[in-house]
């Protein structure tokens, strides 16, 4: 490696290994590779077969080095990789530095409080997804539950929740042969322990980092924010232009994985008010009776209680993204890669006290939104990944280009309703003209009636590029089998 040259070039690889974040970027002074950054090492699935061969290739791309290695989150579809290819990072990879969010210190107090909590609610997502496995296994039930009014739709919408629960599960923890909850992802386990070693630099919103190798380069932390009623955040406010539309508003009870992971029989952990509660043995007989037991609410209960938990996990996860904006000091271009962040860092952003103010008054966060011409798109297209007024609408260079980590062929299929979420979509088609490059645009619709195939779309969308501006896209952009790369000239 070469120090102290200007950089001229920065190419951004985006590997398609499925759904989930894997990125490499390589930094130029002309010809000569200065500096190679990775962020994250994700899929939702696939097997250390199929994911190998892209492995290979990043090994033989970097030449199995590895300057900066940046995990954002501990999700599956980020640090997946690093477990099916363990061997491979651990044996065949060297990597200079390893930066991670604040809320991955294990050493620090606070977040060794907040990961108990939060283990307790991973481990009460876990049992609650296994008794409605179990329970949906009861034909007993399940036939008595088809005689009712609507009742194949019924189980049939049961057995649909229970597999979106089970994915869930995969995305947030580990679990063994017999699905059973183990803690935390074996890939985040594995980077800390045995490719990070200790050496990890955990990062803080606010901060501005710069690296002796990229002269004029600055690495501004946005996220994670500090404050957990931020983390907890997924919306903004009802009746504004804050977040995209969703439709589905879920409420949300901390009770549920208290009662969920204790077995005790006292009126403080039961779900219901005291009053509610009865002794008397022939209400309970009735109940157990096995023409009538399907009455009983504990499906509903668990249903209701499982599926408001497991949203709320996920937004605190995503929410603790390692979110930062790199900055090209001569030519104040901004690359945007926020992780999967939602709604509650996103507003953060723009609460924090920088110590540098831009000369044009404005608040640095929004400068920088202002000035970005690369925009990793958060959380695969969700529409809680991407914030309306204090994000992509700030995002006002006329050359931005987007990339998005999505993929109907390795996904699961309850999220195929969610994503890509139409919103976002049109706004950043609109925005980008078409520069718009996703993993995998198969089986991919621009409508909710799926008449308009993304793909045509997008082609539609760049005849708005002028000649100059469809020249140099065309140049800078390099579709592959195993990955889709951007060249950022700076």
């Amino acid at each position: 490696m070469i120090d102290n040259k200007t950089i001229t070039d920065i190419d951004v690889r985006m590997y398609g290994t499925g759904t989930g974040d894997c990125f490499v970027l390589k930094f130029f002074s002309n010809t000569s590779v200065i500096y190679t950054m990775m962020i994250d090492g994700g899929t939702w699935k696939g097997t250390k077969k199929h994911l190998t061969k892209y492995v290979e290739d990043l090994k033989t791309y970097v030449d199995g080095h590895i300057d900066l290695l940046v995990i954002t989150h501990e999700h599956k579809d980020h640090v997946y990789l690093f477990n099916a290819c363990s061997e491979i990072f651990i044996n065949d990879f060297t990597f200079d530095e390893i930066w991670m969010a604040w809320s991955e210190d294990d050493q620090d107090d606070i977040v060794k409080e907040w990961k108990d909590k939060f283990g307790q609610k991973k481990k009460a997502l876990a049992i609650a997804s296994d008794e409605i496995t179990l329970k949906l296994k009861d034909t007993t039930l399940t036939n008595q539950l088809k005689r009712g009014f609507k009742g194949e739709q019924i189980v049939n919408r049961f057995n649909n929740f229970s597999e979106s629960l089970n994915d869930f599960k995969e995305l947030h923890f580990s679990v063994d042969k017999t699905k059973k909850y183990k803690g935390g992802l074996k890939g985040m386990e594995i980077i800390k322990n045995k490719i990070a070693k200790d050496n990890i630099r955990y990062c803080k919103p606010g901060e501005i980092e710069s690296i002796t190798k990229l002269p004029g380069v600055k690495f501004h932390i946005l996220g994670p924010p500090e404050s957990i009623k931020a983390v907890k955040k997924e919306h903004g406010k009802k009746g504004t232009n804050d977040t995209y539309d969703h439709n589905k508003v879920l409420k949300r009870s901390d009770s549920f994985s208290a009662v969920i992971t204790d077995k005790s029989t006292s009126i403080g952990q039961s779900p219901f008010d005291s009053k509610y509660k009865t002794n008397c043995t022939k209400i309970r007989d009735y109940y157990k009776n096995e023409d009538t037991f399907w009455r009983t609410v504990d499906l509903d209960w668990l249903v209701s209680g499982a599926g408001n938990l497991a949203l709320r996990i996920n937004t605190g996860i995503n929410n603790l993204s390692l979110a930062m904006a790199i900055e090209l000091e001569d030519s104040k271009k901004v690359l945007l890669f926020p992780g999967d962040a939602e709604f509650g860092s996103w507003e953060s952003w723009h609460n924090i006290n920088w110590d540098k103010k831009p000369e044009n008054g404005k608040h640095l966060t929004e400068d920088l939104l202002n000035r970005t011409v690369f925009y990793k798109v958060a959380h695969h297209l969700s529409h809680n990944g991407t914030a309306k007024e204090k994000g992509l609408k700030m995002m006002t260079s006329p050359d931005l280009v987007a990339m998005a980590t999505l993929d109907f062929d390795a996904i699961s299929s309850n999220w195929k309703s969610t994503m890509p979420n139409r919103g976002i979509l049109k706004d950043l088609i609109n925005k980008t003209k078409g520069r718009l490059i996703i993993m995998n645009e198969k089986d991919l619709f621009y409508d909710f009636d799926e008449k308009i195939p993304l793909s045509q779309k997008i082609k539609d969308e760049r005849l708005r590029l002028n000649e100059k501006q469809q020249q140099a896209f065309n140049n800078a952009y390099t579709p592959e089998k195993l990955y889709k790369q951007y060249r950022i000239t700076v």
